[in-house]
């Protein structure tokens, strides 16, 4: 029990550092945190991470999310077509430390899904 609560909590703060008071660009896009969401290793203390924590999170994010296009179709004979996903197209799982100590996870496919889960808002200038 207390290893897979360390290796939650690993993944927890590894996903964390997406909520950030700075905001952050993802392409010509740019976002910034509503809500604390990184957990202090030592203390368990949730805060608001560093612009830098933000920053990778959020690039992470929009590269696992990304999509490819143009993918190759390859028929077979026996009239079955293949498509090689190019790596994309595969879920990017999120958790976010909830009320009294609990830990909230989501299965995200998209940039806009991982920022409303963790509480990212895009700035329009």
């Amino acid at each position: 029990m207390r290893r897979q609560r360390r290796l939650v909590a690993a993944a927890a703060i590894a996903l964390a550092f997406a909520i950030g008071v700075v905001p952050v660009a993802a392409g010509d896009r740019t976002f910034k945190a509503t809500r604390p969401f990184v957990v202090e290793k030592q203390t368990g203390v949730v805060r608001m991470p560093t612009e830098q924590e933000v920053k990778v999170v959020v690039e992470t994010l929009s590269t696992l999310a990304a999509r490819p296009e143009n993918l190759a179709e390859t028929s077979a004979q026996d009239g079955t077509v293949t498509v090689d996903l190019a790596g994309g197209f595969g879920g990017v799982v999120l958790a976010r430390p909830g009320e009294n100590g609990t830990w909230e996870t989501l299965c995200v496919f998209s940039l806009d899904e991982g920022a409303a889960f963790l509480g990212l808002v895009e700035v329009k200038e």
